[in-house]
C-alpha cells in the first residue's frame, strides 16, 4: 500500500504510553516513506511497525518528532541527512529488520539526541562486539537493545576502538573491512555488481523499482 495523505488523514492517533502524541501507521503493507509531510509536523512520535519499509529516509523536516518506530519490517538501509529532518529524534526501533553491516549503521551518527535505539533481530548484532561498537559510535545512546548503556561499557568501548580521531587498528579494520563487504555483496537473484562502485544500483534507484513493484501489486488487486 502506498503511504498517502489520505491514510495518514484516516489513521489513529493518539497519546501514547510515554504520553507523546503518536500517529499509528503500522500493519498497512507500506514500502515506502513518503508523503509525511501531510502531518503537518504535528506528532511527537510515528509508528511505521509490521510494514514493508525497506529504506529509513525520505523524510520531510519534521522537528517535532522524538520517537519512531520502524520494528518487523524489511529495513536494510538508512539514508544520510536524518540530522536536517528529524533534528529531535530521541528513540528509533528497528527490532526485527535486515540490517547486515556495520557500516550501514553510520547515518545514525548524525543524530545527535538519540538516547535509545533497538537493533535487536537484525543480523548486525551478531558481529563480534557489535553492541560496543554502537556505544561507541553513537555518543549520546543510554539505552541500547531495551538495556542501559554502562559506564564501564563506555570505557570497555573506548579501550577497544580508542577515540574518533585516534581510532585503534581494530577500528580502522572494521570500518574498511565493512566497507568492502558492502561494496562487494552479490545479491542472489540479482545482476553481478559492475566493477566500479559508481555504477552500483543507487538508492534513488531501489525506491523506482519499489514504487514499480506497489503499482504492479495495485493493478493485480483489482482483478481479485
Amino acid at each position: 500500500m502506498k503511504l498517502t495523505a489520505d491514510l495518514i488523514a484516516n489513521s489513529p492517533t493518539y497519546i501514547n504510553a510515554i504520553k507523546e502524541y503518536e500517529l499509528d501507521l503500522s500493519g498497512n503493507h507500506i514500502a515506502l516513506i513518503e508523503n509525511l509531510g501531510a502531518t503537518r509536523n504535528l506528532y511527537d512520535s510515528l509508528n511505521l511497525c509490521n510494514n514493508t519499509i525497506r529504506i529509513v529516509g525520505n523524510f520531510p523536516e519534521l522537528s517535532r518528532l522524538q520517537s519512531l518506530y520502524i520494528a518487523d519490517n524489511r529495513v536494510s538501509t538508512i539514508e544520510n541527512g536524518l540530522a536536517q529532518t528529524l533534528p529531535n529524534l530521541r528513540t528509533l526501533v528497528l527490532t526485527d529488520n535486515q540490517i547486515q553491516n556495520l557500516v550501514d549503521l553510520e547515518p545514525l551518527r548524525e543524530l545527535e539526541m538519540l538516547e535509545s535505539l533497538s537493533l535487536m533481530s537484525n543480523p548486525v548484532m551478531a558481529k563480534p562486539n557489535a553492541r560496543l561498537w554502537c556505544v561507541w559510535r553513537f555518543k549520546s545512546l543510554k539505552i541500547l537493545n531495551f538495556e542501559r548503556v554502562l559506564q564501564k561499557e563506555k570505557q570497555e568501548a573506548c579501550e577497544l576502538f580508542g577515540s574518533p580521531k585516534q581510532p585503534t587498528k581494530l577500528a580502522q579494520g572494521i570500518l574498511a573491512m565493512e566497507q568492502f563487504k558492502v561494496e562487494n555483496t552479490f545479491v542472489p537473484g540479482e545482476m553481478e555488481a559492475p566493477e566500479d562502485p559508481a555504477k552500483q544500483q543507487s538508492i534513488a534507484e531501489l525506491k523506482a523499482r519499489i514504487r514499480e513493484e506497489m503499482a504492479q501489486v495495485a493493478a493485480m488487486e483489482e482483478f481479485i
